[in-house]
């Protein structure tokens, strides 16, 4: 019995860890391109849950929209799924289809508009601070949590709301060593959307011009222009792929958590799993993000709820305590 509770909680501790390297990884773009962190990254995050929010519930809702939007109900699948048991997996599936339209609608605009946001933020605040010190663009980012938290309740009000998964949210009962774990099937796709664009991001800084560019305006950005390179570019491309994987990582949080404002404040476990990494190591934040995530699950299992939120921050603590640049942090050496 204890083995099986193990089990179970060790990999949702994983599979949740594996959601926080897909928010974590926008911070890191962000300060590896600008040197700056970014504190307002959980609510770009949030607005990527509302947007996901908007395109996918309340827009195919409203009465001048066409009924398949809501609800694609072709008569196939009306007989097919008039004959399925209720709650078993072909069950889950027929129902899923049904959203296949509004889900689609609801992952692109959240990308879209997500990456239109994070434009924005860097061409009119972020831009026009360029040549000043990192601690003005880092106030700008503080400021930002209220603005965007403000604008969120004035434009989607406070309430709480659900949305459709993104894949068939089937229960899967799995037989480990004698221990029956149930994992549902949306956790796992989410879990496996959330890798592959961890693995494609990183990919591309290390592989792709836009990345070597990344990495060399980080740098030094006197040299970056000399060779060159076009530094608003760069930290245009850096906001505009934060914004894009936060709006993922925000789809996969409404569909797991429920839309509320509440989601921004993942922001803030996050930054400290980045700064326990290293603000500059991709690699880092991986490892980090999973071992938060399975801490928080043993911490939920053993002491409660109240512990499992406070857990990263006091990872954190004892990691900087130890290594003061991170688990995998480079540290910087000024030489005169």
């Amino acid at each position: 019995m204890v083995f099986a509770q193990f089990t179970q909680f060790f990999i949702n501790g994983l599979m949740g860890g594996a959601i926080y390297a897909l928010i974590a990884i926008g911070i890191v773009s962000i300060f590896k391109a600008t040197k700056v962190v970014n504190f307002a990254h959980g609510y770009i995050i949030m607005f990527g849950a509302y947007f996901y929010y908007t395109f996918s519930v309340i827009i195919p809702g409203l009465d001048w929209m066409p009924g398949w939007l809501l609800s694609w109900e072709p008569r196939w699948l009306v007989e097919w799924s008039g004959n399925l048991p209720m709650f078993s997996p072909l069950s889950s599936l027929a129902d899923w289809i049904k959203n296949i339209p509004r889900i689609i609608l609801g992952i692109s605009g959240a990308l879209i508009c997500n990456s239109i946001l994070g434009l924005l933020i860097e061409r009119f605040l972020m831009r026009p601070l360029m040549g000043q010190s990192s601690f003005s663009m880092i106030m700008v980012t503080v400021g930002l949590i209220s603005v965007l938290s403000g604008l969120a309740n004035l434009i989607w009000t406070a309430d709480a709301d659900f949305v459709p998964y993104i894949s068939p949210n089937a229960p899967i009962r799995i037989s480990f060593f004698g221990a029956t774990i149930f994992i549902f099937s949306s956790d796992l796709i989410n879990v496996l959307i959330a890798l592959i664009l961890f693995v494609l991001v990183v990919g591309s800084v290390k592989y792709f011009k836009s990345g070597i560019a990344i990495r060399a305006t980080a740098e030094d950005q006197s040299t970056a222009y000399s060779m060159g390179i076009s530094v608003p570019k760069v930290f245009a491309g850096a906001w505009w792929l934060a914004s894009l994987t936060g709006a993922m990582a925000g789809v996969i949080l409404a569909t797991r958590n429920g839309i509320s404002p509440t989601l921004g404040l993942f922001g803030f476990s996050v930054l400290a799993i980045v700064l326990m990494a290293g603000l500059d190591s991709y690699m880092g934040v991986l490892l980090a993000s999973l071992s938060v995530g399975v801490l928080e699950a043993m911490a939920q299992w053993k002491l409660g709820g109240d512990w499992a939120e406070v857990t990263p921050y006091i990872a954190v603590l004892i990691v900087i305590l130890i290594r003061p640049h991170g688990i995998m942090g480079q540290e910087e050496v000024e030489r005169i």
